[in-house]
């Protein structure tokens, strides 16, 4: 029961709350109740988990040695000893198989998509990851291409301001969480990632504010003259407390190491996300 405990804490399952992006599209197109679509969507959804499952234990077998350095990484089931190198990637290679499975007997283009973000996440894994910017970039690479599957699987165009959107809101959490990397590791930083010696605490709080700028305009304007009704607006006050609550919490509280987990803990952060999912449902509905 224990070795099955870690194999469970090793796939990240609070880190497939970032797969949820793949419903952008059946929210947007207001097919969420359209049984036909939406199953496309969860077994899109499925599909990224198992895929992205896979990457994280691919990241944590190059990083084993970084992440005993590190104060809360060191407790992974890798880097504690808890589950073998070998078993590890055993585990990737199924989960990886599966994922492309169900996406080669979805579309093509699915499977495309997935094997693009596999790729774009080795080259992050053993690359990029120690590049300023880009590592933050590709990181948001990965979020585009899980909205992108997700309208794929719907039947729909994907909006531009939305792809905009997607990459300035992911932008703007991966900032947040080198912020948080560097105020907590300190000294340590480069021992743990080679380039969060080259990111400075002001340099970060300038590219915070730039991505939160241009995602609460992007979206805005996505809400006046890319959305189907005029009513979408209102969808914006949501979007706004939520990065501005976001914001706060990184500043104030010292939040912002994982965004996953401190959407799941933060009940106003959570509440607004539900609030404009059912907001988005009920002015499309109207529409």
């Amino acid at each position: 029961m224990k070795d099955f405990k870690y194999i469970i804490k090793l796939l990240r399952p609070k880190q497939w709350i970032k797969n949820f992006f793949v419903f952008g599209a059946v929210i947007f197109s207001n097919n969420i109740i359209n049984f036909g679509v939406a199953k496309s969507n969860i077994l899109t959804f499925i599909a990224f988990c198992l895929i992205s499952s896979t990457v994280y234990i691919l990241n944590d077998i190059v990083d084993v040695e970084r992440d005993r350095k590190h104060p809360k990484k060191c407790e992974r089931p890798i880097a504690s000893g808890k589950v073998s190198v070998t078993k590890a990637i055993i585990i990737g290679i199924i989960l990886a198989i599966l994922s492309l499975f169900i996406a080669i007997n979805l579309k093509k283009l699915i499977f495309i998509i997935i094997i693009l973000y596999l790729v774009n996440n080795i080259i992050y894994s053993f690359k990029i990851k120690n590049i300023i910017l880009l590592d933050v970039f590709c990181i948001s690479i990965g979020f585009i291409l899980r909205l992108l599957a997700g309208g794929i699987a719907t039947g729909v165009e994907t909006s531009k301001w939305i792809i905009l959107c997607t990459l300035f809101l992911s932008l703007f959490l991966g900032f947040g969480k080198r912020r948080n990397e560097v105020i907590i590791l300190g000294e340590g930083a480069n021992e743990h990632r080679k380039n969060l010696s080259q990111y400075t605490v002001e340099l970060l709080n300038q590219l915070i504010n730039i991505s939160l700028t241009c995602t609460i305009m992007s979206y805005a304007i996505y809400s006046i003259l890319g959305s189907v009704s005029e009513n979408f607006i209102w969808t914006s006050i949501f979007v706004i407390f939520g990065v501005l609550r976001y914001y706060y919490l990184m500043y104030s509280k010292g939040e912002g190491g994982s965004p996953t987990e401190l959407v799941l803990k933060d009940k106003q952060l959570g509440g607004c996300i539900m609030f404009w999912v059912c907001t988005c449902i009920v002015i499309l509905n109207i529409y």
